[in-house]
């Protein structure tokens, strides 16, 4: 029997698949005790980076200082905004892993990897001789101190070998990822990441340290690229011809353009806010901006988690009975979804600008008021779209979410200039929240007009139990933050009282959100 195109109308969810056989069902559904250490796992794989960076910014804004940490974070900047504009190639990755590891095609799964690597390579070298011809430009662009334009130079130099081998390591987490080797993709970020942060604290000193911070940085993505490979290597089979046929490479960038047209927004939402703050403001403002946006990032992605079980279990629905289970599953999870989020929303938002305050010191309260504002656009976006966007990839309607994030983005460059030449650092976030909002807004009324998915009320009790949560957790960091002490350890200190406050709305909550839930049920039985 010939395979069906892996991109083509199969996958696409045009129209609602008729009920799988119990034998296909659990030849494809995980089971409730094999997802839920799995979703733990890759939650650790995706926290440890965050929490090196939380560790090392005060480290680095202490050693190297802030014009010299602006300019690492502008490298930074560069290096994203290239990993995502790679393409697509990176996103597309897992989804072609797994339809090998689907498949038991260790050879495929070998040639993937080595074009991969190939092409990967060759962007290395394309961005490398870029950076040769325009580096005193970008130095000179972006308001580079002459003292730091030699380091700022040799950073941009090794631009080129910092993206392959990013990339490279973002290959090797989607081979474990799409064979189901979340245990060890854990074991390989977490082991990378304390590697770094120790080289880091051991190595990076007072001074001309830059050039020796990107190859430690260098490192920790080489041992991710190792680890993985050698994890994965069982999954793998390299057999002649190296590279991936012809017809295979076709379908794959057909995929790969439609995930860079959504990834792109992304690139627009994020990136280019830093990209920004580098044309219009002292290079500086970077680190500023860089430290406020990673903790907002850090605490958006933490409901987020909840992803991969959620459409897991509405794709299983709408796979068994089509568009009207969908939408009942999707009435059934977001009056969960929907007030606990916003109450986590309001907290952290509440809380952040205290926190960071505490982390990194009163003097970078600048970020600490950029992750206030970025947390708030996050917020809504989450809570509103979090379980549309489910929906919408369970149902093969990716579209809608394209659609509405084109919209944010819109938003977003329509109000970043004019904001950021009245407000500065902040107007470039406050555009970004706003945008953020706005297309929240137009994917309710695109789901709405889809399938009638509609809101209801908030309970009761929400108000005043988000309330009393943001009171004790503002009122608990501003007694840390009286204390005066700052750094990562203080940071901890200041989490107990988030954590107290959360836990005060969970109990107020909770009971009605069970309540609800038990009423629902009934009723559709």
């Amino acid at each position: 029997m010939r395979l069906r195109n892996p991109v083509g109308r199969a996958f696409a969810g045009d129209a609602p698949p008729s009920a799988p056989r119990d034998s296909d069902r659990a030849a494809t559904a995980p089971s409730d005790r094999t997802l839920l250490p799995a979703v733990g796992f890759s939650a650790l794989a995706q926290v440890a980076p965050l929490l090196t960076n939380l560790v090392l910014t005060p480290y680095l804004i202490r050693h190297l200082g802030l014009d010299r940490f602006g300019v690492w974070s502008l490298v930074l900047v560069f290096l994203a905004t290239l990993t995502v504009l790679d393409g697509g190639v990176g996103a597309s990755l897992a989804r072609f892993y797994a339809y090998h590891a689907a498949r038991g095609d260790r050879e495929g799964t070998g040639r993937l990897v080595s074009g991969a690597l190939v092409l990967f390579v060759a962007l290395g070298a394309a961005v490398t001789g870029l950076c040769l011809l325009v580096t005193p430009a970008i130095t000179a662009a972006a308001g580079v101190p002459p003292r730091l334009q030699g380091e700022a130079g040799q950073l941009l130099l090794a631009l080129g070998a910092l993206l392959t081998l990013a990339l490279a390591s973002n290959s090797s987490v989607a081979l474990l990822q799409a064979n189901g080797r979340f245990r060890a993709l854990a074991g390989v970020s977490g082991g990378s990441c304390l590697a770094y942060v120790a080289a880091v604290i051991v190595l990076i000193d007072r001074g001309a340290d830059l050039p020796l911070l990107a190859v430690l940085a260098a490192g920790r993505y080489l041992l991710v690229t190792v680890g993985g490979l050698c994890v994965g290597a069982r999954h793998i089979r390299i057999r002649r011809p190296l590279l991936p046929p012809r017809s295979e490479r076709r379908d794959f960038w057909s995929y790969a353009v439609r995930m860079q047209l959504s990834g792109f927004t992304v690139f627009l939402n994020g990136e280019i806010d830093a990209l920004v703050v580098v044309a219009l403001l002292p290079v500086r403002y970077v680190g500023i901006y860089a430290a406020g946006y990673q903790v907002a990032n850090a605490l958006r992605s933490l409901p987020l988690y909840a992803f991969p079980p959620m459409l897991t279990r509405m794709t299983h629905v709408y796979a068994a009975r089509g568009l009207p289970g969908a939408v009942r599953e999707f009435h059934l999870l977001q009056p969960r979804w929907l007030p606990a989020v916003l109450t986590y929303g309001v907290v952290t938002t509440a809380a952040v600008g205290l926190t960071v305050q505490i982390w990194l010191g009163p003097g970078l309260g600048l970020s600490g008021a950029v992750a206030a504002i970025l947390m708030a656009g996050y917020s809504v976006q989450v809570a509103f779209t979090g379980t549309r966007t489910c929906f919408v990839r369970a149902i093969g309607r990716p579209g809608y979410e394209t659609r509405y994030s084109w919209c944010s983005t819109v938003v977003n460059l329509v109000l970043t200039v004019p904001l950021t030449l009245v407000f500065g650092v902040v107007g470039v976030v406050l555009a970004t929240s706003v945008g953020l909002m706005a297309g929240s807004t137009y994917f309710v009324v695109l789901c709405r007009r889809l399938a009638g998915l509609r809101e209801r009320r908030l309970p009761r009790r929400w108000l005043l139990a988000t309330a009393a949560a943001a009171s004790v957790a503002v009122l608990g960091n501003l007694l840390v933050l009286r204390v005066g002490w700052h750094g990562v350890l203080p940071l901890l200190l200041a989490v107990l009282p988030v954590l107290v406050g959360l836990a005060t709305a969970a109990a107020l909550l909770l009971p009605h959100l069970a309540a609800t839930a038990i009423r629902r049920t009934v009723r559709d039985e």
